[in-house]
């Protein structure tokens, strides 16, 4: 069994070791590199995530995989890569202290059986169009520096149930002001299923 380290403690330029199944068919293949960053802010599946960036050799195959330090102890599940042609040694992992609940929850249950979910894809309200089709939503949404923006919503969520439409904008959760994406869902993370939550939307 792998011993959990504290990723609380990283410092860029650490090695870092990952340990996967790239290409789906490579069990146990180790790579190495250094941590190039922490807390980088990421959107994986329409989630922004604080991960740990390392330029240790990630492919396809090795999300899920573990990432550890000099030490053997584990301080990171792959989850990410950046692809693309003239992209290369970008890796990104979800840092240990934050699936150390869900990893207890696996062990014992065999899934994570309290993690609480609102049912939205959300990015950052500092929005720029890409094109000139200027909407007000998104001329609207200049002149806001907080809060994230309803990307999407899940169909029967409690999102959804609540009446959250694309477009909405989340200022706060339980009163309290919310300045990303990313702080929504740290936020949501906080919470235990079932709980009841009030949320400021403009």
């Amino acid at each position: 069994s792998a011993v959990i380290g504290d990723s609380s403690k990283l410092v860029v330029g650490e090695l870092a070791i990952a340990i996967g199944n790239p290409l789906g068919q490579l069990g146990g293949t180790v790579t190495d590199g250094i941590i190039s960053a922490l807390e980088r802010e990421i959107k994986v599946d329409n989630s922004t995530m604080n991960l740990i960036q390392t330029n240790a050799a990630i492919n396809p195959g090795n999300s899920g995989g573990g990432l550890f330090n000099a030490n053997g102890e584990l301080i990171g599940i792959v989850v990410a890569k950046s692809s693309g042609v003239a992209v290369e040694g970008l890796g990104f992992a979800i840092p240990v202290n934050d699936v150390k609940t869900v990893i207890h929850d696996l062990v014992q249950n065999g899934y994570a059986s309290n993690r609480a979910f609102l049912g939205v894809s959300l990015k950052d309200t500092s929005y720029t169009s890409n094109n000139n089709n200027y909407s007000f939503f998104s001329l609207f949404m200049q002149n806001i520096n907080y809060g994230a923006a309803v990307d999407s919503v899940v169909s029967g969520s409690p999102a959804g149930k609540a009446g959250i439409q694309k477009e909405d904008i989340i200022i706060s959760i339980n009163n309290e002001i919310v300045s990303s994406a990313n702080d929504v869902t740290s936020k949501i993370a906080s919470y235990n299923v079932g709980d009841k939550i009030t949320i400021g939307l403009i």
